[in-house]
């Protein structure tokens, strides 16, 4: 998918965000319940952003934002491609995308109320995973990337979080729907979210 022509055709409803927190919502349903239809995400976007009108384009991108999110959350493999702006965008940008994507997915699961419903019965992974999302969404991406000494480590910490975020989608997706997602082990992915050395905050 592309994030640009995603970006392109919500453009005009800025209630939306960003077209990450956009499929960070879709995301969070998914795993929330995995049948959910694609009109069902479409009617809780425009009624959550309060939206009166849209145009074709904007429902052709969310029909294939919606296929490529659910073909890659739930097949074969470790296949989900994250809706996040090309690596020539600006570090600050592209780290506050991944914050509105982690959003999005809260903002999901909480419209889903899989996690209001069913707190005692969450994996500890999840909830961890949750808090670290949280942690995600509020990520201050003041300054990030002006020096140009620190960007070589900013991009490698950039790539670790996306990497991350993804296997802990698919953690949260298995947890949540073990009969019809494939496990991700978290093993070997190890990003310190207190370390304050080459990090993102």
């Amino acid at each position: 998918m592309d994030f640009d022509q995603i970006k392109e055709v919500v453009a005009p409803h800025s209630e939306l965000e960003s077209p990450s927190f956009i499929q960070g919502m879709l995301i969070g349903l998914l795993c929330g319940d995995n049948d959910i239809q694609e009109a069902v995400w479409i009617k809780k976007l425009i009624e959550e952003a309060n939206i009166k009108s849209v145009k074709e384009s904007f429902l052709q991108g969310l029909d294939e934002l919606f296929n490529e999110t659910n073909k890659g959350l739930n097949g074969s493999g470790f296949e989900l491609e994250l809706c996040l702006p090309d690596d020539s965008d600006a570090l600050g940008y592209r780290a506050m995308m991944i914050g509105q994507l982690c959003e999005g997915v809260l903002y999901g699961l909480g419209l889903i109320g899989c996690l209001q419903d069913a707190e005692n019965e969450i994996a500890p992974e999840v909830r961890e995973l949750i808090n670290d999302f949280t942690e995600i969404a509020s990520i201050d991406v003041d300054g990030i990337g002006q020096e140009e000494a620190e960007k070589e480590a900013l991009e490698s910490s950039l790539m670790e979080l996306t990497e991350f975020v993804k296997i802990g989608i698919m953690t949260i997706n298995e947890s949540l729907n073990p009969a019809d997602a494939v496990p991700i082990p978290m093993d070997g992915m190890n990003v310190d979210m207190d370390d304050d050395n080459d990090t993102l905050h």
